[in-house]
């Protein structure tokens, strides 16, 4: 592993945080396996506990998941 990776890898382990991302229920949404997240749905919204660096990163893991459940 070079020393730029682990570099990045130190940075993203220090500045990782949890954040709450929420959107409706799509209709025909169905969990597929493992859900990756803590989640909760309540009056028909999710609210995923997502880890990322930033809260753009967290919705975009969490949109790139509910594609799979379809």
């Amino acid at each position: 592993m070079s020393t730029d990776m682990v570099e990045a890898l130190m940075h993203r382990m220090k500045n990782l945080h949890e954040f709450v991302v929420t959107t409706e229920v799509p209709n025909g949404m169905r969990f597929n396996g493992v859900v990756p997240f803590d989640t909760q749905i309540k009056d028909g919204i999710i609210y995923a506990r997502v880890w990322a660096v930033e809260f753009d990163e967290a919705v975009e893991k969490f949109n790139e998941y509910l594609e799979t459940c379809k």
